[in-house]
């Protein structure tokens, strides 16, 4: 709970009585529904606009909802992350990913070398 005080009257006429000191004890803030929390973060102004546009793209400006996305995003790879070190750690080589990733592109085995021509004797 929060307490906002104000000051009231001050500046407007020098008829008016002395500044009075007006006080509101509760919350400003709307509560939020659902388990959401308030947080205040700091971003790049070129982050903030690209967040600012797939929230326009996807989510009728909601920005609240990329950063949900974006959070859900995150516990998914820290979950892989857990099960990979759960499983002993990494178990391909970068030489390997490369080549699974060549043979998932459609190329099978390591690119071909052009070979020098042997000229005839």
């Amino acid at each position: 709970m929060a307490i906002l005080c104000a000051v009231a009257g001050a500046g407007y006429s020098r008829k008016l009585p002395l500044p009075t000191i007006l006080c509101y004890h509760g919350s400003i803030m709307k509560k939020r529904e659902g388990v959401t929390e308030k947080i205040s973060i700091s971003l790049s102004r070129s982050d903030l606009a690209s967040l600012k546009k797939r929230a326009k793209r996807l989510y009728a400006g909601n920005v609240s909802a990329v950063i949900s996305e974006l959070a859900a995003d995150a516990a998914l790879l820290e979950g892989m992350h857990e099960l990979v070190g759960w499983l002993g750690g990494p178990s391909l080589t970068d030489r390997e990913r490369k080549a699974i990733d060549r043979e998932w592109a459609g190329q099978a085995g390591a690119p071909k070398r052009a070979r020098k021509s042997k000229k005839a004797a």
